[in-house]
């Protein structure tokens, strides 16, 4: 009569080896562990409107990469 709820499918972490749901998983990861290792922003977006401090940077201000 209902329809039986679908169990998702678990997949171990790369990182952790914990079971993690398979439609979550970022590259083989988990959500916690991808999130720790940047796969994932942290932040969320606050819609900006006008420069970032790089786009603030003079033209002197670059780096030329003397040192590499």
């Amino acid at each position: 009569m209902f329809p039986q709820p679908t169990i998702p499918e678990l997949r171990r972490c790369a990182r952790c080896s914990k079971p993690a749901r398979a439609d979550r998983m970022v590259q083989g990861f988990g959500r916690d562990c991808a999130t720790r290792l940047g796969l994932i922003g942290g932040t969320t977006d606050v819609g900006q409107d006008g420069p970032d401090l790089l786009d603030e940077l003079g033209e002197g201000d670059q780096c030329d990469g003397w040192d590499r």
